[in-house]
C-alpha cells in the first residue's frame, strides 16, 4: 500500500514538473526537430539578407504554435541552432516582418507574447553584416489593457 502512495506522489509530482517546466524546455531544443514552416521570407533592400518569420506547430506538451525570427544571407536555410534566433513569441497574431532600411528590420504584431528578444544580428552570426530588429505593436497595450487586465480574447 505504502508503494503504491509513493509511486502515486513520484508520478504526480514528475507530471506537474513536466506541465510546468516544459514550455522552457521546448523552448532549448532545436527547431528542426520540431514542424517548423517558413511563414514569411522578406530580403533586405539592398539584398545581402533575409529575415525570416517561422511557425513551429508542434507547440510541445501545451500544443500551439511557436514563432522564431531569423536573420540570414540572402536565400540560406535557416540555422538549427535556437540560439541564433533573435525573436521568440509562444502567440503572435497578425505577425509579420519588413526591411524599413537596410539594416532595420521590423516586427509587426498585434498581440504577442515574447519569451525571447535580441534586437541586433551581427557580421559573425550571419557572415553579412549588422542588422538591428525593432517590435511595432499595433496599439500601445498587446496582451494587456490599459488598465493592467489581460485582453478580452486571450
Amino acid at each position: 500500500m505504502l508503494r503504491k502512495f509513493v509511486t502515486f506522489i513520484i508520478t504526480f509530482v514528475l507530471g506537474v514538473c513536466a506541465g510546468v517546466f516544459s514550455h522552457s524546455l521546448t523552448g532549448r531544443m532545436p527547431h528542426r526537430v520540431n514542424n517548423d514552416t517558413e511563414r514569411m521570407r522578406v530580403t533586405s533592400p539592398d539584398g545581402k539578407l533575409d529575415a525570416v518569420l517561422l511557425a513551429d506547430s508542434s507547440g510541445g506538451v501545451l500544443g500551439g504554435i511557436f514563432w522564431s525570427v531569423y536573420v540570414v544571407p540572402k536565400g540560406n536555410s535557416v540555422p538549427d541552432d535556437p540560439d541564433k534566433r533573435l525573436f521568440f513569441a509562444d502567440e503572435l497574431t497578425k505577425g509579420r516582418i519588413l526591411w524599413s532600411k537596410p539594416f532595420l528590420i521590423e516586427i509587426h504584431y498585434d498581440k504577442a507574447s515574447i519569451m525571447h528578444f535580441r534586437n541586433i544580428s551581427t557580421e559573425y552570426e550571419n557572415g553579412v553584416g549588422y542588422a538591428e530588429l525593432r517590435l511595432v505593436p499595433s496599439s500601445e497595450y498587446s496582451l494587456m489593457t490599459p488598465e493592467g487586465g489581460w485582453r478580452p480574447d486571450n
